[in-house]
């Protein structure tokens, strides 16, 4: 089965319950586990027959309309080229989420998995973030944890996707906008794949859903507010709009400085 869509993020921007609402639909099917096909280390440089077969496998369905989601691919570009060489008709879906809250909450999901020898919040995290600050996306060559800060620069990205693909093979959603009217956004994700719209949905199914007991750090916020604003008005100008909701939040952040 060769799927005809692939999410490609963003890292912790609502993908894991993307899969759900997706799931639901009765034409649609998008599998569970994150495949990291097209971002992974090749030992025998670009994929073979054998490694498309294997994974063209991997899908198990009767539903017509297939897919899957890997949040990386998005950020890393050799990613990117391997889906457009394997595909250029490929539809790709892509969720943004506020970027500032999307550091922090990436941080704290590997933070709490061990994977910084537990950084102290109030000490250590502002110049855990400053290290990355000079990070580039055209130097990363594999799936970092390391790449917080890169990968909300969501108009570099953007602008990389749409270099290869067709605007009309990219959805773009918005995190917070999703979640405020989940049927009208989800029925708009189900037509840009060629489903029917649906009349009503289960609107529960959100998953890995965190509360952190403390709250990001200000001078980390102020810090990287000051890293996403050029990259967010050159990110409006793609979209053609602002996001209100991302807006409303810098306000009421600037009146804190």
């Amino acid at each position: 089965m060769k799927p005809n869509y692939i999410c490609i993020g963003v890292q912790k921007g609502g993908t894991s319950s993307l899969i759900n609402y997706l799931n639901l639909h009765p034409e649609i099917y998008m599998g569970r586990k994150e495949k990291h096909f097209f971002d992974r280390k090749l030992s025998h440089g670009e994929l073979s027959d054998e490694d498309i077969k294997k994974y063209e496998e991997s899908f198990k369905t009767t539903k017509t309309i297939v897919g899957e989601k890997t949040p990386s691919y998005c950020y890393l570009r050799y990613a990117i080229d391997r889906i457009y060489d394997y595909d250029k008709n490929m539809k790709l879906i892509i969720i943004l989420r506020e970027p500032i809250s999307r550091a922090y909450s990436n941080f704290n999901m590997e933070n709490r998995q061990g994977k910084f020898s537990k950084i102290n919040l109030d000490d250590d995290i502002l110049k855990f973030f400053a290290k990355q600050e000079n990070d580039k996306l055209t130097d990363k060559n594999s799936n970092h944890f390391y790449s917080h800060m890169v990968r909300g620069y969501y108009d570099e990205i953007l602008e990389y996707i749409l270099s290869k693909f067709s605007r009309d093979n990219l959805y773009i959603g918005i995190s917070e906008e999703i979640n405020q009217n989940k049927l009208k956004y989800y029925n708009e994700i189900y037509e840009f794949l060629g489903a029917t719209k649906l009349e009503k949905i289960d609107e529960t199914l959100n998953t890995h859903i965190r509360k952190y007991n403390k709250k990001i750090p200000k001078k980390l916020e102020k810090y990287l507010y000051n890293i996403y604003k050029p990259h967010n008005e050159k990110l409006y100008k793609i979209l053609g709009r602002k996001i209100d909701s991302w807006e409303n939040y810098y306000i009421q952040l600037k009146s804190a400085f």
